[in-house]
Order: structure tokens, then sequence, then C-alpha cells
């Protein structure tokens, strides 16, 4: 058995709280069961894939309950990525909407985010700005599990789950496109940059706001916070080494790189958000992203990458409604 490595230098600046998390979460160690299914990755590796319009979706709805003026449902639909395991094909969505409301937010998920109330509880806000909201629930999360369940997903998997979040959104924000007459794709770091990519591969107007991310996930899973739970030895095989396992892992991310992809159709309806001292997203992958996507605006909060959550949900919420706005 491979020896534990050093934990790496943490990122100048990070706050205690990013640090506190990822020395807990250290030893719940990511791709401890390898790569995973080869044949996939040769589909995952075209950044096209990503671009092909999904199939339409039917949304099959439960009945609502109103809270305050407020309905709240559940629905499920049929994923439109077919290569997903079946016990993750079903997609649960959750929404609430008001009398009036001409706008929606569809919410992606953050790593290890599963169910809805975190989301709920940071954006529910929005509905008292006269926003429906539709929270998306991650393949191979919650109710969408597998029997291995999310601490031992492969990278196969995780790339499979960051191509369903995107096709899944896309074909929701299709079949809601008629009844709004403003639209944003929103989400927090992982949710964050599936959302962009979602905006960026839409073929008409929708606002974005990219929240505690930035332009790649791979300095995030190979030299942020987040490295310390990577597990580098279940990638490494007799003819391989540490070092190529992580060009490999890069090579991977890299399909999912921003900066690959033209902008949206309206970047300047887009918001990114960084957190200054974010132990897990560096403020340079933020401003890469800005920086790409030409006419955004970029807002600095300042906190780290969990306190925000606590701390700023207000400012969170200003960045979807400033995307709305600018529609």
């Amino acid at each position: 058995m491979a020896s534990e490595p050093a934990i790496p230098t943490w990122p100048p600046g990070a706050h205690p709280l990013d640090l506190v998390v990822a020395w807990l979460a250290r030893r719940s160690k990511l791709f401890s069961l390898g790569w995973g299914d080869e044949a996939i990755f040769a589909r995952l590796s075209d950044r096209f894939s990503y671009s092909a319009p999904p199939s339409p979706i039917a949304v099959n709805w439960s009945t609502g309950v109103e809270h305050r003026g407020i309905t709240h449902r559940d629905g499920t639909f049929c994923s439109p990525l077919e290569l997903l395991p079946e016990s993750a094909r079903t997609v649960h969505v959750r929404t609430w909407t008001g009398a009036g409301h001409e706008a929606a937010c569809i919410f992606l998920a953050a790593s290890r985010d599963e169910g809805f109330r975190l989301r709920e509880h940071v954006f529910g806000g929005l509905s008292a700005r006269r926003f429906d909201l539709y929270f998306l629930e991650n393949p191979f999360y919650g109710t969408r599990r597998t029997s291995q369940g999310p601490s031992h997903m492969t990278v196969s998997d995780q790339g499979l789950m960051a191509l369903g979040m995107v096709l899944e959104a896309r074909a929701l924000v299709e079949s809601l496109r008629s009844r709004y007459r403003k639209m944003v794709v929103a989400g927090y770091s992982m949710g964050g940059h599936m959302a962009a990519i979602t905006a960026a591969v839409t073929p008409f107007a929708i606002g974005c706001a990219a929240l505690a991310t930035g332009a790649s996930a791979t300095s995030i899973y190979l030299r942020g916070l987040l490295s310390w739970s990577v597990d580098l030895d279940a990638l490494v095989d007799e003819s391989d080494s540490r070092r190529s396992a992580k060009a490999r892992l890069a090579q991977l991310f890299d399909v999912a790189d921003l900066t690959r992809y033209p902008l949206p159709v309206r970047p300047d309806a887009a918001v990114i958000a960084g957190c200054k001292r974010d132990g897990y997203v560096f403020n340079s992958e933020t401003e890469r992203l800005h920086q790409h996507w030409k006419n955004s605006t970029l807002s600095w909060i300042p906190a780290g990458h969990f306190s925000a959550l606590v701390t700023s949900r207000r400012a969170l919420c200003d960045c979807i409604a400033e995307a709305a706005d600018r529609l």
C-alpha cells in the first residue's frame, strides 16, 4: 500500500474555515476506485458533447404545496444523457413558483451538495424578488445515487456527472423558455462552473451567475485545497507515476475549460463572483473567466469558499438579480 503523501502547502490567504474543511475531508478520498470506464473517456474528451442539443423533456410535477404565496413542487424527468447508469437516469428537480413571476433561475449543485436544502437556504430569498426558482440534483447524488454512493465515484463518473449537469440544465431551460421573459442559470463552485458552460453552449440569450468558480477545474483538483482529497495513488498503475496521473487528470479537466468555448450569447448578462479568500478556487482562475467573457461583470466577495455561504447570502443573490437585470 502506498504511503499517504505529504499535505501540500495551502494557497496564501486561504480562509481558516476552508483549511478546516479541507483537513477534515482529506481522508474521504476522491477517485479511490480509480479511473473507471475507459470506454467513456472517448465521449467525454470531445468538448462538442456539451454543445449537442438535448432531446426534449416532459417534467412530471407533484401536487404543489403553498407557503406564504410560494408554491413548492418536486418533479422528475428522464436525463437526456443516455450514458448514465439506470439508477441515475431520473432527474429530480424542485421548484418554488409565485403568481406573476416573469424571471426564473435554474440552480446547479456544488460538489457533495446532495438534496436541495442548502441551495434553498442560500437562494430562497430570491422568490421575494419575484424569481421562480428551479433546483436540479446532480447525477450520482441524493436520490440519484448508485450503489457505490458519491464518495466512491470514479473519474469517468465525475465526467458523466459534469456532462449530465449541462445537458439536463439545457433541457430544462428549453422546456421553460416560453414561460419566462428572463432566465438565469446559476450555481456555486462546481455548480457555477457547469452553469457557465450551460450559458456558453445555449444558443439563445440567458443570464448566468457563476459563483465561486473560475475558467478551469484543473487547479482546483491538482493545486487547491481539494487536491488534499484526490487519491492519486489509486490512479497509478505499475507503469505509471503520480506525475503522469496528474497530467492525465489535467488533460481530462481541460475539456471543460471555459476558454475553449465560445462566449454566451449575452456575456454582458453574466456575473462572475469570486471569493477573495478562497482556498479551493484560485482568484486568478476567476479573473481568467472574466477576461474571456468580455463585458461580463466581476464581483469579489470578502470571504472564503465555505464562509461565503454563511456570511454573504445576500451578495450571492444580488449577483443573480444583476444577471437578470442585464437581460
